[in-house]
């Protein structure tokens, strides 16, 4: 009889967390934005449509999914089918956030809405609903973490393996997945130093795990050698987005994409040292809690974190621990445009830490199970979750968004098909789409490029061509250029001449 309570409290479980998956899936789903899009979003639906090579660190494990999904889906466009790719990986973390959740023995109704709540909170959706790298990292982090608490719970070595394939795949697709080794191995080490033989399995599973970044240097030296980036033709190095970047190659070059050295990475891991940063840095993990959770569940989170310190428990404290340690990189990272990203893996374990806590509230009343102060309790962590994300009807809105096609169709109005095309980042990204993945950009070449970055080339170019240039800036000069502006607002074109 225990064995078939046993057996049917599993099954609960299994559809529980499939459920909160599905749910969550069919909303990313309905507000998908329906084709190709700007900025990095347009630059990783390029770069995994083609198989080329995204701006450090690379991703190479997004890249390489990222094609899969663009060439097996039967449906949608390529750009349609990467942002399927990342809504596909955060609700399946919003599965194993309930899977997590119940191993620390949360109740099923607390790991549920917790797990929902993360689901439906304004980050989590929004970023599920565009290529973004973060979202594979978060699934890969959180397939990490629960691999490690089965191999604590069991002592599995195939548990190991899967934590360590985890971990390499997590570190394969964004750098900042270094993060949770700390974690990680407090969990791992928490029966006690593992055999040999488990340690290598793990050890090779984070081997295998990194595998993905054997793919920047072959594809590098394959796309240089058939001449794949049409830049390069224009007497441009080879190392420019979104076939090559950085080139990629060569030893140096690989270790430069691989650590992210065209950005200053250092000032994100120098914020550790800033202690007097820290309340600062507590008070800004405040507000973005808040602001996915409602205050309700801020002090839900704090309470359950609370108590897993508390407690003492190996598990509990991991959890804590890599849920804190991207806040300080994240808050002293200078170049980042959108840190609320970077939360997303600390606003998962949040979403744990909330319903640990409230579960303690309850054991701490002694509220019955069917107390109407219990159901009153949790519909209080409802609406609070509710009203925390205002903003959710725009996320709707995003799945009859056509602003970056309508662009694309604007600038080959405005440019004739044999243009070199320079567009500052933001705005180049959705012209390389139009070029690589849909071929429907004509003959122009799109240069990703700052203003008078490639000026001294400029020259040469309108012996043959005619060159224009899309800014953010309303008042573009070039020295020893004519400037002549063709459109104003939201960008500004101008074509170029001497």
């Amino acid at each position: 009889m225990n064995a078939r309570f046993a057996a049917l409290a599993r099954g609960s479980d299994v559809a529980l967390a499939a459920g909160a998956g599905i749910v969550a899936l069919g909303v990313y789903l309905a507000s998908l934005p329906p084709s190709f899009a700007f900025w990095d979003t347009g630059e990783l639906q390029t770069v995994a449509a083609i198989l080329g090579i995204a701006h450090p660190p690379a991703c190479p494990a997004f890249v390489l999914l990222g094609w899969l999904f663009a060439h097996v889906v039967p449906f949608g466009d390529a750009a349609w089918r990467v942002d399927l790719m990342c809504a596909c990986a955060t609700a399946a973390s919003v599965s194993l956030a309930y899977c997590v959740a119940r191993s620390f023995g949360i109740s099923r109704a607390a790991a549920a809405i917790a797990s929902l709540g993360f689901a439906l909170a304004s980050v989590p959706w929004r970023d599920a609903t565009r290529a973004e790298v973060q979202d594979l990292a978060l699934f890969f982090r959180a397939l990490a973490f629960y691999c490690a608490l089965l191999f604590a719970r069991s002592g599995s070595p195939w548990a190991a393996f899967a934590t360590g394939c985890a971990t390499g795949l997590a570190g394969a697709t964004h750098g900042i997945s270094i993060l949770l080794l700390p974690g990680l191995a407090l969990v791992v080490f928490s029966r006690g130093v593992p055999s040999a033989r488990v340690l290598a399995l793990g050890l090779g599973g984070v081997v295998l795990g990194l595998t993905p970044y054997a793919y920047l240097p072959l594809r590098s030296a394959w796309i240089a050698s058939h001449h794949l980036d049409p830049t390069v033709a224009l007497g441009l190095p080879p190392g420019l987005p979104f076939w090559n970047y950085d080139d990629p190659e060569t030893w140096h070059n690989f270790v430069r994409v691989l650590t992210g050295a065209d950005f200053d990475v250092h000032s994100g891991f120098a914020g550790f040292m800033e202690f007097s940063q820290y309340g600062a840095f507590a008070q800004r993990l405040g507000t973005r809690l808040a602001g996915a959770y409602g205050p309700l569940g801020m002090l839900a989170a704090a309470v359950g974190a609370g108590a897993f310190l508390v407690r003492r428990d190996p598990r509990g404290i991991a959890l804590v621990l890599v849920a804190l340690l991207p806040v300080p990189y994240t808050e002293s990272y200078n170049e980042l445009q959108d840190p609320d990203r970077y939360y997303l893996f600390t606003l998962w374990c949040a979403a744990i830490a909330i319903g640990a806590g409230f579960d303690l509230v309850l054991d701490l009343f002694a509220l019955a199970p069917r107390s109407l102060v219990r159901y009153a309790l949790l519909g209080g962590l409802i609406a609070s979750f509710v009203a925390a994300s205002p903003d959710r009807q725009s996320l709707f809105a995003q799945a009859n968004d056509r602003g970056a096609p309508e662009y694309v169709d604007e600038v080959k109005a405005l440019t004739p098909d044999n243009a070199i095309v320079l567009a500052e980042w933001a705005y180049s990204t959705p012209l390389a789409y139009a070029s690589y993945v849909n071929h429907s950009f004509g003959d122009r070449v799109v240069v990703a490029s700052a203003p008078g970055q490639y000026t001294p080339l400029i020259a040469g170019w309108l012996a043959t061509r005619p060159v224009y240039f899309i800014s953010f800036s309303d008042h573009l000069t070039l020295p020893g250029y004519r400037v002549t502006l063709l459109k104003d607002g939201p960008y500004y074109a101008y074509q170029i001449a001497r």
